[in-house]
């Protein structure tokens, strides 16, 4: 630590230290500086680390690092000082990886070695330094040996085949393990699921149609009167001049009270929607549902009948499970059930109120359950939309909705 004595003080950097940068940079980069104080003045006194020997590049942040006496090269990636990101953050390129708090003052390669002009070389650069560390100064270090490997997209048509995982039955859970079962594989239809490259403004302009259409019925019997519509007489209230007040017409305008509403809603007059094919909105879904697999986000299951219970834990811990999704830190998802027959069922006679298995299309567990979940939404296939499965992380599927899904799509073709 410096003293607080220390905080302030300033460095001369000579004319000859200016004509040769690389014996600068070696008697003056990363030391550590150790101060001395005195009644009147402060003085400081810099002292080099005394660790192993590194290489540092000024041209490049992704450095390699020699150790001394070894052979391994080290990978390091420097933040740069002026960078505020916090590396424990999952989104920032340092989460997971070490800091390296040690320098030396060893080898310095790849330093700049244009000299500075004449007239640069006859001034004196004064530099003043307040409460200021090594990491501020010059960056702090992370090692790359702990660095998340990129994840790459699985390449068509390998990237169709799809494990199916079971839900967690609170029966059957397992807790020495943490993940689902797989309980099989399928293959998804490269017209629904397979469409390459993806085409983003499609997407773009199906997005603004779903947001338009509900802006547009939002407020569609919301209406207020104009000028000319509301209760109040055309006279002049008061005389132009002489009163001392402002001069006034009618006692209808939109800034006195009882008077207008201005720019108001009009009702069914102001109608926000727009147009898009619907063909367009089919392929926007195709390519929604293909973007998702591409990210490695679709989740299949076998169904959501394996809920036993209608407790919201008990969906909680399962949707850990397949996917780390809800909780605290968990992702958010969006959860797309179909229940077969359910309408027939109930055409031909009114099930009792024990016998009910599903709410419109979703099974009724799985309803009820996920109605405390924040970060989940429960929909049937029938209301799939583009909007929710880009606003939504993950997507976890059942199988019945998966084939009423391909059917629905390929029958409209």
């Amino acid at each position: 630590m410096i003293p607080a004595t220390a905080l302030r003080r300033a460095v001369c950097i000579s004319a000859s230290a200016r004509r040769n940068p690389s014996t600068y940079l070696s008697t003056a980069s990363w030391m550590r500086p150790s101060t001395t104080t005195t009644t009147t003045t402060t003085t400081t006194e810099f002292k080099p680390f005394s660790s192993s020997t590194y290489s540092f590049s000024t041209k490049t942040q992704l450095q390699n690092i020699n150790e001394e006496g070894g052979d391994d090269e080290k990978r390091v990636l420097v933040m740069p000082p002026n960078l505020k990101i916090d590396p424990r953050c999952v989104s920032s390129p340092f989460y997971g990886l070490d800091k390296i708090s040690d320098r030396n003052t060893g080898g310095i390669e790849d330093v700049d070695s244009s000299a500075a002009s004449d007239e640069e070389e006859l001034q004196m650069e004064r530099i003043e330094i307040d409460d200021v560390t090594d990491d501020e100064i010059h960056g702090a270090m992370y090692d790359l040996a702990n660095a998340r490997e990129p994840v790459y997209a699985i390449p068509l048509p390998n990237r169709l085949h799809v494990p199916i995982l079971q839900l967690a039955s609170p029966n059957t859970h397992n807790d020495t393990n943490d993940a689902a079962e797989e309980v099989g594989t399928i293959h998804l239809s490269s017209d629904v699921f397979g469409q390459d490259p993806i085409r983003v403004d499609i997407l773009h302009r199906c997005v603004v149609y779903q947001r338009n259409k509900k802006r547009g019925l939002r407020n569609n019997g919301a209406r207020t009167k104009t000028i000319s519509e509301v209760s109040g007489s055309g006279r002049k209230v008061r005389p132009q001049k002489g009163g001392g007040t402002a001069r006034a017409g009618h006692s209808r305008p939109p800034h006195w009270r009882g008077g207008a509403k201005a720019h108001g809603p009009k009702g069914s007059v102001q109608n926000y929607e727009t147009k898009l094919n619907k063909k367009v909105r089919r392929l926007a879904v195709k390519m929604a549902l293909s973007q998702k697999l591409k990210e490695g986000n679709l989740i299949l299951v076998d169904g959501f009948e394996n809920l036993d219970s209608f407790k919201t834990k008990t969906l909680a811990r399962a949707l850990v499970e397949v996917g780390d999704i809800g909780g605290r830190y968990g992702c958010t998802a969006y959860l797309v059930d179909h229940v077969v027959g359910d309408e027939h069922e109930e055409e031909e006679e009114e099930p009792d109120e024990g016998a009910i298995t599903s709410i419109n299309g979703i099974h009724v567990n799985l309803k009820v359950a996920s109605r405390n979940l924040h970060k989940i939404k429960v929909t049937n296939q029938r209301f799939l939309n583009v909007y929710d499965i880009l606003k939504y992380e993950k997507m976890v599927m059942s199988l019945s909705a998966f084939q009423a899904i391909e059917e629905r799509m390929c029958d409209e073709e």
